[in-house]
């Protein structure tokens, strides 16, 4: 047997397990090989999809020793210590520089830190490494500069992680980002998790002009509870009773622009995320229920995204089952199914592998769960059910004939 041949049955092979057996194989038998190093790459790679970045992180390590040369960052490897809770290591091995034509760089490394940090409730020092950043960077933030919304939301984070320390001291309860690996997938088994339901609206100050608005923000409890009903049929099936949700009411927040500005207008992802936890209401619930955040305003019309801390922010026109129900799923420790990079090399996988977090047009066409966030949350295999060009459940489960044989 060769080594070729153990990456052809690797290849050739519908489960993961099976594809990386062949591949760990091919590595004990011929570790010296010209195939060995591209075996390794693509058993990281099938790790990492299914979910087990621990196992990830110690293959990498393997084969990529830490860098010596500081103007360089591993962001691969800087993203699975954090996924895995390395955060120190993080800290260690990601250095701002500072100097011309690395502001791009030094922004990454910035966000890494300040997630390590704040995964630690440091939010005096998260602070002081977004001052030391601007205090390299912000003279490039002139109007119309190429940077200008990069350093302008670096100083809205500088503002938010001052009302951080404001509201529970220079050292507060651990805070996790959407980026982060956090605790929540022990809810997977868990029925009656509370939800609550926040309003967005624009806070006007005198002078400042109406802001339009999307349609729904009279909207009242008995909606939001068809919201929470609709969303446990759909957990009922997928978690065939393991996981439900219990509406915990509907309150109103007013936000400034620059708060939570979505990343297509300017606004940086994680300032968003840091932002909704200074607010005192959702600092107290973070972590202890899921917070939908529904956005009413018509700059973020398109906007869907996990927080962290069981916190979603979605724009009105989003609220609908499937999609609240992936940003949940995201929660709970789901990730999507990403083998693009493998198919690329010759990989075969299950195509009736499909589920809730598979898109096509940015539509969600599949209702279920990949078997890697079925293994990850306990849950049984589950029919998929294929959708008609609708991101809501009319029903469920769907009619015979729009189902798929689940995953084997």
């Amino acid at each position: 047997m060769t080594p070729n041949y153990y990456l052809s049955l690797a290849q050739q092979q519908m489960g993961v397990p099976e594809k990386t057996g062949f591949l760990k194989q091919l590595l004990s038998n011929f570790p010296t090989s010209d195939e060995a190093r591209q075996a390794h790459d693509h058993l990281v790679a099938l790790l990492a999809g299914s979910n087990r970045f621990e196992e990830a992180l110690q293959e990498y390590q393997a084969t990529h020793p830490a860098m010596s040369n500081t103007t360089i960052a591993d962001f691969k490897l800087l993203d699975y210590q954090l996924k895995t809770g390395h955060f120190n290591d993080v800290l260690r091995e990601a250095k701002v520089i500072g100097g011309p034509g690395y502001l791009s760089r030094d922004l990454k490394v910035l966000e890494l830190r300040v997630q390590a940090l704040l995964a630690q409730g440091q939010f005096r020092f998260a602070r002081q490494e977004v001052e030391g950043w601007l205090s390299l960077y912000q003279s490039e933030g002139v109007p119309g500069s190429l940077y200008e919304n990069d350093i302008q939301s670096m100083a809205f984070l500088k503002r938010h992680l001052r009302a951080l320390e404001r509201l529970d001291g220079s050292t507060g309860k651990p805070l996790f980002t959407a980026s982060v690996a956090d605790s929540l997938n022990q809810w997977s088994h868990q029925r009656d998790i509370p939800i609550y339901f926040f309003k967005l609206i624009p806070a006007r100050s005198g002078g400042e002009g109406p802001v339009l608005l999307q349609s729904g923000r009279y909207d009242v409890d008995s909606y939001f509870k068809k919201q929470v009903e609709e969303l446990n049929r759909g957990f009922d099936y997928l978690s065939s009773g393991r996981f439900s949700l219990s509406y915990q009411g509907l309150q109103t927040l007013y936000v400034r622009a620059g708060d939570v500005d979505p990343e297509n207008s300017g606004g940086s992802l994680l300032t968003s995320r840091v932002y909704v936890h200074t607010i005192p209401q959702l600092y107290r619930l973070a972590g202890k229920g899921f917070v939908v955040l529904v956005d009413y305003r018509q700059s973020a019309a398109d906007e869907a995204a996990y927080m962290g801390d069981g916190i979603l922010h979605v724009s009105a026109n989003k609220l609908q089952t499937l999609i609240v129900m992936h940003e949940i799923l995201h929660g709970l420790g789901a990730t999507h199914q990403d083998w693009n990079y493998l198919e690329r090399q010759g990989y075969k996988f299950d195509p009736e592998d499909r589920g809730l977090m598979t898109f096509e047009n940015g539509e969600l066409k599949y209702f279920g769960l990949e078997a890697k966030n079925r293994a990850l949350l306990g849950w049984p295999p589950v029919a998929v059910v294929r959708l008609s060009g609708n991101t809501d459940l009319a029903a469920t489960p769907a009619p015979a004939e729009t189902v798929i044989a689940s995953a084997r």
